[in-house]
């Protein structure tokens, strides 16, 4: 009888710690859904709200949200983003009194740019050329597909961001390892995290 109810004691709790790692992972995924949402609606002063207070302290809010209206309101530029989708979320750390966890997301970017009006046949074809050189630089050239017809590019990327969480439950703020941040990201993570991008 002992016996049973050690093993019912050890079934309880290990189901009981799975649903608890659970639950915070549920609280980020959806917080972080959140935050997506607000860029592909292209709410970019709510968005604010979901980034790490202390990545402001380097680069104002002000100006951050400036640079993202002048990216997708650019006349001559179409940025729609769609399909964004978590593709996994590790368990979290707690370092320094606040907890970290990595996740993996993913989406597409559709783009146009617009030639100037005298813009002969030759140029469109070299401008196209060079962004079409450009994004495969940046996103691998198996995730860039240019549609002649529609005259969009497909964009396909993976990124990772870390979630940050004082509790390590809820109220998650979001920091994006974007490549050529890393002066940006040795400054806002612990140094064991950083040392890992």
């Amino acid at each position: 009888m002992k016996l049973k109810q050690k093993l019912f004691t050890i079934l309880f709790l290990t189901i009981s710690t799975i649903g608890i790692a659970q639950d915070y992972k549920n609280e980020l995924k959806k917080e972080f859904n959140d935050y997506l949402s607000t860029i592909v609606n292209m709410e970019f002063e709510k968005s604010m709200e979901y980034i790490v207070p202390e990545f402001f302290e380097i680069i104002p809010k002000s100006q951050m949200i400036k640079v993202m209206k002048q990216a997708f309101n650019n006349p001559g530029v179409e940025i729609e983003i769609t399909n964004p989708k978590i593709i996994g979320i590790k368990d979290k750390e707690e370092i320094e009194s606040k907890y970290y966890s990595l996740l993996t997301y993913s989406n597409q970017m559709n783009m146009k740019i617009d030639g100037e009006s005298e813009e002969t046949k030759d140029e469109k074809t070299t401008r196209i050329n060079l962004t079409k050189l450009s994004l495969e630089s940046t996103f691998g050239s198996e995730n860039v597909e240019y549609n002649e017809k529609t005259e969009f590019f497909k964009i396909y990327s993976e990124k990772k961001v870390y979630g940050i969480s004082k509790n390590g439950k809820s109220n998650w703020k979001f920091l994006v390892l974007e490549k050529g941040s890393k002066i940006i990201l040795d400054k806002l993570l612990p140094k064991e995290l950083a040392e890992k991008i």
